[in-house]
């Protein structure tokens, strides 16, 4: 016979707070003496929990694996993740297809750019990452100069309403759609 030893992996950035046996799962509620004839019947297994981000002795596993695991500390912090890829820029610059979709995963990030399409290739996640990072920045600045363009819009339509123009008027003033004007006028409400 060959003995199977179940894993629960858990990579959440909170502490685990969920059950750590199967009594826990089952959350006995019945008196204390039916609960003593349940678990006289109904053995109760122990969950195998590997908590990642919060594992001590992370040096007792492969170097990919120490990395990564390492890397789970740092994930809300740009800084510190910055700093850590910078420790470690010879791995980080020549990791290979495993490795790279188990940070993948683990970061949650949905692509790597220049992501490997076979199995044998090497990526540079330090340059990934800055990818990332470049990528993330551009969408924030859009985000702010839409939001920005949003808040004027506002602004020239309160200015608009109180002249008592009506949607029409003001899309066609603005050159805007009405359906975006009407739209506004609906969340400034």
């Amino acid at each position: 016979m060959i003995p199977i030893i179940s894993l629960v992996f858990y990579y959440g950035s909170e502490p685990w707070d969920g059950p750590v046996d199967l009594y826990d799962m089952f959350q006995l509620e019945g008196t204390k003496e039916e609960n003593e004839i349940l678990e006289k019947y109904l053995p109760n297994y122990k969950i195998n929990l590997v908590d990642a981000e919060r594992l001590k002795d992370v040096e007792k596993f492969s170097d990919d694996l120490q990395v990564i695991l390492t890397m789970l500390r740092y994930r809300d912090s740009k800084e510190e993740l910055t700093d850590y890829i910078n420790e470690n820029k010879k791995f980080f610059q020549n990791v290979d297809y495993e490795t790279s979709q188990a940070m993948k995963a683990f970061l949650n990030m949905k692509q790597i750019p220049g992501e490997a399409e076979h199995k044998e290739e090497m990526i540079d996640m330090c340059k990934a990452i800055q990818e990332m990072y470049d990528d993330g920045v551009k969408d924030g600045i859009q985000q702010g100069v839409e939001q920005g363009r949003t808040e004027l819009l506002k602004e020239q339509i309160q200015r608009k309403l109180k002249k008592e123009k009506t949607p029409t008027q003001i899309a066609e003033e603005l050159e805007e759609s009405v359906e975006v004007i009407e739209k506004i006028i609906k969340e400034m409400q």
